[in-house]
């Protein structure tokens, strides 16, 4: 496996997910230049499955993430997310199949998933990574007891 790629797409997995942080917290101003480092990520054809089975595409992502901006302002500082154990396992060609935890925090109360991700390369992506597929289940015990707060809407 290339090595460089790896590295990567780890680091993809981190940043994209502290993009998450600071966008749901409104740290990130609602501007089209801060949410463009999500939807360049983002590549064409994105499949995203979430623990509950539900399946997305990427239009219906970047819209719904661009209109979850600030939802979790009042919780900045006790809003946490962490990406742990990134494993890159496969090599596709100028594609990488990997798996990492991420792991939610807030007010308390937490909730893990293991996501495999399917990434490839595109030089006009962040850190020249874009995210293929994306398909993730709750670890065992971890799924949060009211439910998933969001991406996903009841």
């Amino acid at each position: 496996m290339d090595h460089d790629f790896e590295q990567a797409c780890a680091r993809e997995a981190v940043e994209l997910h502290d993009f998450f942080r600071d966008w749901l917290t409104g740290a990130l101003p609602r501007t089209p230049a801060a949410f463009g480092r999500f939807r360049a990520a983002m590549g064409d054809g994105l499949l995203v499955i979430s623990p509950r089975g539900t399946v997305s595409a990427r239009d219906d992502i970047l819209a719904e993430f661009e209109g979850l901006h600030g939802q979790l302002a009042d919780k900045a500082g006790r809003f946490e997310i962490t990406v742990k154990n990134v494993q890159c396992l496969r090599s596709l060609g100028d594609a990488l199949l990997c798996t990492y935890e991420e792991w939610h925090r807030l007010e308390g109360e937490s909730s893990a998933r293991l996501t495999t991700v399917l990434y490839g390369r595109n030089p006009d992506a962040p850190l020249g990574v874009e995210w293929l597929h994306v398909h993730e289940t709750w670890l065992p015990g971890q799924a949060p007891a009211a439910g998933e707060r969001f991406p996903e809407k009841d």
